[in-house]
């Protein structure tokens, strides 16, 4: 049952796929119980959650919403992140999901799953040396990451010529979504490949990711989440 009347967000201590729901839930001033786990702690809470995975969204009844898209998308509702035309809807969730194919499964027989992590980089969390992750890394970079990032640039570039921001003239939770990510593949949790200064060679997404890091609610949320491994999620004049 959740506390007090409150929403509990349940996931891992990392950024990940319950980033968007903590920032949404931030942004929109909706009280939440952010309820973290360890691969080794999370082993109580699995066979509660409704897929035996997280995130999962508590409700103050005590019920519960799986799937991380699900969960973005009623909190997006909840807090005015969600266009109310059907077409700017479906733009939000075009960049979403474009953004989203970095990410996947993560491998199975892992100690937890954490759902869309990093498709393209998927084959190199497995790699004995990080010598020889590293350059698979970069190889990825050089090839099929880049071609992700500069169709990304142009959806981004298009949709703030057109309104704005990627699914109008009003932020959405596109916005935060693909901020995440983009915070996300530069973090500390990538092992310095890709580089922190990545979005050097994509300016529209460096001045997109900054843009959105310095909104009030998302730049309030990370003052007082300071772990390393969030550092990239700060306007770019707060990183370290």
């Amino acid at each position: 049952m959740s506390s007090q009347g409150r929403y509990r967000l349940h996931y891992f201590t990392y950024p990940a796929r319950a980033e968007p729901a903590r920032l949404m839930l931030t942004i929109g001033n909706i009280p939440f119980d952010d309820v973290t786990y360890t691969p080794e702690s999370y082993a109580e809470f699995k066979p509660k959650a409704p897929f035996g995975q997280v995130p999962v969204l508590e409700f103050p009844d005590g019920s519960m919403l799986a799937q991380g898209g699900a969960i973005d998308r009623y909190v997006a509702k909840l807090v005015g992140l969600c266009p109310a035309d059907p077409l700017a809807v479906a733009r939000a969730d075009e960049a979403a999901f474009h953004v989203e194919d970095f990410f996947a499964t993560a491998h199975p027989e892992a100690a937890f799953h954490v759902e869309d992590f990093f498709a393209l980089f998927r084959p190199t969390w497995y790699m004995s040396t990080a010598e020889e992750k590293a350059a698979a890394r970069r190889a990825i970079l050089e090839g099929p990451g880049r071609d992700k990032l500069l169709s990304l640039s142009r959806l981004i570039e298009e949709a703030e010529a057109a309104g704005g921001w990627i699914a109008g003239d009003k932020m959405s939770y596109a916005d935060i979504i693909v901020f995440a990510n983009l915070s996300l593949l530069i973090s500390p949790a990538m092992e310095g490949t890709p580089p922190p200064n990545l979005y050097d060679q994509y300016p529209v997404l460096k001045a997109f990711r900054d843009r959105v890091a310095r909104v009030p609610g998302v730049r309030e949320f990370y003052r007082t989440h300071t772990e390393p491994i969030r550092s990239s999620f700060r306007p770019d004049s707060e990183r370290a």
